[in-house]
């Protein structure tokens, strides 16, 4: 059966509906017309998906499919690698990386080249070879830590994988590992590899399998399931059914709703299509764990819910110092209301567990920075309700069912144009990812920190806790955010009035 679990509920749903209509239960003439229009098309699509052939590679993600087939489907000069930074004081040497990093072969698609097929897209596939493992390694010396964060931008920013020029196909696993040995100071070992091997829920147990814990037993990753929210008194018919309208407009208006408008942070309202423009700067903050639970502990708000409303108080500061027009034109405090910055936050899909298998199984669910709070308690209360809203909501089965019949039915295009759209309309791709509470070993040597760092089309930022201190790691446009420095500052800055406020325990009474 090619139809999803949800899909299948969705559609024998749908289906009751012609019995109800011949017994009776629906005696209206327009009804009776959409009933027949809505059964007809029920049905077509039903035996469309049913009759639809299996992917040659079973284990295809449309994720995957689309960075194999980016030249069709994401903007030219889209760079589709994940930048992985390994950090140490006490840097392993190369032959150390080579030896850890033996594992990765035990994963096929680190041992596997891309085969699109831009005719049917998701019907591209993985191509196993022979992996000429040490051609995938190298080391480079710096003498400062400057020289370090240049080289990490390179890595970073720079295109790393190429088709063969000769053959005009791909002869090898897109991935590598480079030794960044700094002869004064911090030294770090960059792990690069194309995202269509794997979202970072995919990649988590096979980045474990190169670690250890500090006492030299196995190191386990930790096991993330989506808990349910609280019911509160709130959670009656009514409330269900309005965030079920909610969602669904959502959804519906993604495409062809308002940009966002607060131009300090995003042009893209001014970009006729969404683009890649090569401009990128690579900027980054550590800062303690500690200080977050603080802030949880006097407030009761999750993490998720405190580094997004500081994140908007960050980019409302921002906005300030650089005098935004939507700011500077205000007139009252309603105009207030008009700020609009979004985000697309990527949620893991459940997937089986298998052997040697790497999967890439995600949905980009919408979400609204809280900038138009005009305190920090105000932007907790936002992003608060925000987020439980998202765990309650029908987005992510909606979109993750729209994708799956839509990629059966072979209407890819369509599915990536739509989704340029939303692209064009939004200004951030945020993660927040809770790593390892105690440090560890990597590569035989004790890992000091840990960051990840994705080039992507809109503003990334990424959120990573690792061993007591968190870093957010940020790719940004900088034709749109142009002082980057300055916003990591204005971040810092609201991090540190919010500690202040976090000593009082009546702040948020």
């Amino acid at each position: 059966m090619m139809l999803t679990a949800m899909g299948r509920r969705v559609f024998g749903s749908l289906l009751i509906i012609p019995v109800l209509w011949y017994v009776g239960y629906f005696n209206w003439w327009w009804m009776t017309l959409l009933q027949q229009m809505l059964v007809t098309v029920t049905c077509l699509v039903t035996l469309a998906v049913m009759a639809s052939p299996k992917w040659p590679d079973p284990d295809m993600d449309p994720v995957s499919a689309i960075i194999m087939n980016k030249d069709k489907l994401l903007p030219p000069g889209s760079i589709t690698h994940l930048t992985l930074v390994f950090g140490f004081s006490d840097c392993p040497s190369l032959e150390q990386v080579k030896k850890h990093a033996k594992t990765l072969l035990d994963y096929e698609r680190f041992c596997s080249v891309h085969v699109p097929n831009p005719k049917a897209v998701f019907e591209s596939a993985w191509r196993r070879v022979d992996v000429e493992y040490e051609s995938h390694f190298s080391e480079v010396s710096v003498s400062s830590v400057d020289e370090l964060e240049t080289k990490i931008t390179h890595f970073a920013l720079k295109p790393c994988f190429q088709t063969n020029k000769a053959t005009g196909k791909e002869d090898k696993p897109r991935w590598r590992m480079d030794v960044v040995r700094n002869t004064n100071g911090r030294s770090a070992v960059v792990w690069r590899l194309c995202h269509s091997i794997g979202d970072g829920i995919g990649l988590l147990p096979v980045g474990y399998t190169m670690a250890r814990t500090m006492d030299g037993k196995e190191a386990k990753p930790r096991t993330f399931t989506r808990t349910k929210p609280a019911k509160t008194k709130t959670d009656g018919f009514g409330s269900i059914m309005k965030s079920v309208v909610k969602d669904l407009h959502t959804v519906l208006n993604l495409a062809n709703g308002p940009f966002d408008n607060c131009t300090s942070i995003n042009i893209n309202g001014s970009r006729p299509t969404l683009i890649h423009n090569g401009k990128r700067r690579r900027v980054d903050l550590e800062f303690k764990l500690s200080d977050i639970k603080a802030i949880r502990k006097v407030t009761g708000y999750t993490i998720n819910d405190i580094v997004v409303a500081l994140f908007a108080g960050g980019m409302r500061r921002y906005m300030e110092k650089m005098k935004d027009p939507i700011l500077t034109d205000q007139k009252d405090k309603t105009d207030n209301n008009k700020l609009k910055i979004t985000g697309l936050a990527p949620f893991a899909q459940p997937r089986p567990t298998k052997p040697g298998q790497v999967q890439n199984k995600m949905v980009f669910v919408h979400f609204a920075f809280p900038v138009n709070g005009e305190s920090l308690k105000d932007r907790l209360e936002k992003a608060h309700n925000e987020f439980q809203h998202l765990k309650r909501s029908i987005q992510i089965p909606v979109l993750n069912f729209l994708t799956e019949v839509g990629t059966k039915l072979g209407l890819e295009s369509l599915l990536a144009a739509e989704n340029t759209k939303i692209w064009h309309r939004t200004s951030w791709i945020f993660s927040n990812v809770p790593g390892p509470a105690e440090k560890m070993m990597v590569f035989g040597k004790e890992m000091d920190s840990f960051k990840p760092f994705y080039c992507n089309v809109l503003h990334q930022a990424i959120f990573f806790s690792y061993a007591g201190t968190m870093s957010l790691g940020l790719i940004l446009d900088s034709e749109s955010i142009t002082d980057p420095k300055l916003f990591v500052q204005m971040f810092d800055e609201e991090l540190r009035e919010a500690k202040k406020l976090a000593l009082d325990e009546n702040w948020c009474s």
